[in-house]
């Protein structure tokens, strides 16, 4: 033991018989973080042998033994000076010329500039206390560390200490230039299966070796000196922790050997289990999982369908869910090791399935970052809106089958402007196309028996086509198009063929029921846009995009809001609505202010500055100036010109030809009061509508 180690121990034992009270102030109170509560025994920190309480009160995590102080506790007792980023939920420690950036629940902290895992779970936590009162407290051994402190932990008080004031000469010099193992935790990944974290100073390096009768895991860390710093009860120099959670029963730990040093690590096991160990980013600290290994993934028929078929030592536990733009499914599993390598690739076609990556994945906020996942990705093809998978567990290997779906049999492709449509028989085939051009539906019929599908539905919503439908009756099956407006094919297939093809595009003569208006109400929810004279923006942009709407469909023409009540939606969907529906025109009503003249009134038009991926700068230009020419013509309102704009996202992201509207000015006592009278919002709708087809009239 460190000579300043036996000098502080007697002090704190004469601290407590001096202090008999210290122990009765240990009172349990009441903390909720991470969305629970727990009640905590309030104690003390051990400084330079004085006991220490914070008027905040510090304490011991309850699940994973690590101490609690708030960060005002930093700033009184270390001198150091704190600043808080509440947006990004970071307190930034300066201490002496070293800064320290810690934030809360991450499992990083930076020390000037450096990133450091921090082992453990040992995370900073927002803890709010039985008062209501919310603090930001930080791990005491994290960040007294990183400030060059030495913290401990005395086993007989239960308490934690820092000794701010070493020197070489109390070090003893014995743990100078070596390699020291400070921690050994026993925690939990997302599983709830144990995971062993074992911490240094240094860059680790260890062997394994796995014993029988009965079941142990060896770890021996080379060149290291045992000087733990934890809750750990030692007995004849061997330290224990009691784990009895499948498939731990018992972690040892000793300094096995002193010539070399060797830090030995013994876990005793249940059962014999694999198991996996990987190294923190700086190397400093290792993590023993237990894990399934995933062997192999190969396409099979399983029951007479394609399949994925997983090789996998055990059946692990399995988190799927969907992504989007483009279409994915990710088969996460828990637990799990990818063996011969961390990365690979499949060009299997199945079903709806077009590839599969599958990868050793790096943790994110939905795991811990002990944890050990095989991520998989199917990557499906254009067309499926809502895929699935069933997953069985047979003979040691996870079944993935694509669920029945028309994707199967249809494949669905853009090209530009251009849709393409196949349909995969089975065999080559005869087959009629009827199209209906005022109910925009095209039928497709064949025999049922060159189709592998009883019936199915396919969601497109791009624009052009809505959706497709396969049924069957009697002999016959009908692959029903429906359209969102008139089209033009060509029949890219064979009279008889076993792939039958079709190319859409749209009508070149357009009826209002063919062309897609987007209607964007500015604003909504918590967001009232402009307030004044008693008028709330996003109201007016609401009860005026309302009336426009009822209008155009009135005259025939699609349309979609963006929002039709009062919601708040980002700027950023707004634009995604219209272009997901390819829509022809995105129309965003908006009323103006402007505090430092009350008398300005008038009508503006935005529009963006230059060229889009789609569309041309002139085509937006003169769609602004149109509008603006007939709204002003139809309410005699001032003319307040066309504003060129390049950051506004909603006329700079959307696809298709768009312009933001303003009204009218609310900070104008006038106008206010017309912006809100019924016929005066009548008028202005029909001015819009009036400005749409003359537009439409040109383009």
């Amino acid at each position: 033991m460190n000579k300043w180690k036996i000098a502080l121990s007697f002090l704190l034992i004469f601290t407590f018989l001096a202090t008999p009270a210290l122990a009765a102030n240990n009172d349990k109170i009441t903390v909720s973080m991470d969305g629970k509560s727990y009640s905590v025994e309030e104690i003390p920190v051990v400084i330079d042998g004085q006991a220490i309480y914070s008027d905040i009160p510090t304490f011991i995590h309850p699940v994973l033994d690590y101490t609690l102080v708030p960060i005002r506790f930093l700033v009184e007792r270390y001198g150091a000076e704190v600043n808080w980023d509440q947006k990004t939920k970071t307190a930034t420690v300066l201490h002496e010329g070293k800064e320290i950036k810690i934030t809360i629940n991450s499992e990083y902290i930076y020390v000037d500039g450096e990133k450091r895992d921090i082992v453990g779970g040992t995370t900073p936590k927002l803890v709010t206390f039985s008062n209501k009162e919310s603090r930001t407290m930080v791990p005491l051994r994290v960040v007294s560390e990183a400030l060059g402190f030495e913290v401990g932990w005395d086993r007989v008080n239960r308490l934690p200490y820092i000794n701010t004031n070493r020197s070489e000469e109390e070090n003893g010099n014995e743990n100078i230039n070596k390699k020291v193992i400070s921690n050994v935790i026993v925690g939990k990944g997302s599983t709830n299966i144990p995971k062993i974290t074992i911490a240094g100073n240094e860059e680790l390096n260890y062997t394994t070796t796995v014993l029988k009768d009965p079941n142990r895991l060896v770890i021996d860390l080379e060149d290291a000196v045992l000087d733990l710093k934890d809750n750990i009860s030692f007995e004849g120099g061997v330290g224990k922790i009691e784990v009895n959670s499948y498939p731990i029963e018992q972690v040892s730990i000793s300094q096995f050997s002193s010539s070399p040093d060797v830090v030995r690590i013994v876990v005793n096991l249940m059962e014999e289990r694999d198991f996996d160990i990987f190294s923190s980013d700086d190397g400093k600290s290792l993590t023993l999982s237990f894990v399934n290994r995933v062997k192999g993934i190969e396409s099979q028929l399983v029951d007479g369908k394609e399949a994925l078929i997983i090789h996998s030592a055990e059946k692990p536990e399995v988190k799927t869910f969907n992504l989007f733009n483009p279409t994915r499914i990710v088969i996460d599993l828990l637990d799990s090791s990818l063996e011969g390598g961390t990365y690979f690739s499949y060009d299997y076609n199945i079903g709806f399935i077009k590839g599969i990556r599958v990868s050793q994945f790096k943790p994110d906020g939905l795991y811990k970052a002990e944890d050990r996942i095989v991520r998989l990705v199917l990557d499906i093809k254009e067309g499926i809106s809502d895929p699935n998978v069933s997953i069985d567990w047979r003979d040691n290997n996870l079944i993935v089958i694509p669920q029945t779906s028309l994707g199967e049999v249809i494949d669905y492709f853009t090209d530009g402007k251009d849709r393409l449509v196949t349909i995969n028989a089975k065999e080559k085939t005869g087959y009629d196309i009827e199209y209906a051009r005022e109910d925009n539906i095209m039928i497709i019929t064949m025999p049922s028996k060159v189709l592998d599908i009883e019936e199915g539905y396919m969601n497109i919503g791009d624009g052009l086509i809505n959706d497709i439908t396969l049924s069957k009756e009697d002999l016959l099956a009908k692959i029903t198009i429906k359209f969102r407006r008139g089209v033009e094919y060509r029949i890219l297939s064979d009279e008889i063929d076993e792939k039958i093809s079709l190319n859409f595009n749209r009508a070149e003569s357009v009826k209002p029921s063919d062309r897609i208006i987007v209607i964007d109400p500015g604003h909504g929810g918590s967001d009232p846009g402009a307030v004044h004279n008693g008028t709330k923006e996003k109201d007016v942009n609401l009860k005026v995009s309302l009336k426009l709407n009822d209008r155009l469909r009135e005259l025939g023409y699609n349309t979609i809001m963006t929002r039709d009540s009062d919601i708040s939606v980002e700027r950023k969907e707004r634009a995604m609505i219209a272009n997901y529906h390819n829509a022809d025109l995105f129309i965003s009503i908006h009323s103006n202010s402007y505090t430092a003249s009350p008398n300005v009134s008038g009508i503006q038009v935005l529009y963006h500055a230059h060229d889009k991926a789609k569309v041309k700068k002139e085509e937006t230009v003169a769609l602004a100036k149109i509008m603006l020419e007939e709204l002003v013509k139809g309410t005699g309102a001032a003319d307040k010109g066309i504003i060129p704009r390049e950051r506004t996202v909603v006329i700079r992201d959307t696809e298709m030809p768009s312009v933001l509207i303003e009204l009218g000015f609310l900070t104008n006592e006038k106008e206010a009061q017309l912006l809100n009278d019924d016929e005066y919002q009548n008028i202005l709708v029909e001015s819009i509508i009036k400005g749409i087809e003359k537009y439409f009239d040109l383009y």
